[in-house]
């Protein structure tokens, strides 16, 4: 269980200066996807972070509820953020993330709803998924 509290801490209190904390949780050859990146290995998932940090401000992640079966971590999440205008967001998602033997994450798959929590809030776009969503919906 020490690996799962090293990879909550971890994401938990995570900074833009302290991305090589990365390396302690992850193998070499992980794989890390969510709805706009399937990268593989550990430079390629630094990047990702080193781009959320400086495409945002105040980026962290608050742990909701997690839970464990054999090497499968469950972690549900509230990603809290403000854009670099000053706008404060909050993107809630589910990560399911294996780990090997030794305790390293070789897989990290993030679940969040990009439609619902960041297309629906650009103005064409957010106007044109209302109206479909109005369509859809069975009321």
């Amino acid at each position: 269980m020490e690996h799962v509290e090293r990879y909550l801490q971890t994401f938990t209190t995570l900074q833009a200066d302290g991305l090589e904390r990365l390396a302690g949780i992850f193998a070499a050859d992980a794989r890390f996807k969510d709805p706009f990146n399937d990268v593989r290995g550990l430079a390629a998932i630094t990047r990702i972070f080193a781009h959320m940090f400086a495409t945002t401000q105040h980026s962290r992640f608050m742990i909701v509820d997690h839970a464990l079966a054999g090497n499968t971590l469950f972690i549900r999440w509230d990603y809290h953020f403000q854009t670099l205008k000053g706008e404060r967001w909050e993107i809630p998602g589910t990560s399911v993330v294996r780990f090997n033997a030794a305790g390293l994450a070789v897989e990290h798959v993030d679940y969040w709803d990009p439609a619902e929590h960041i297309y629906s809030k650009l103005p064409v776009l957010g106007w044109g998924m209302r109206w479909l969503r109005g369509k859809l919906t069975a009321s």
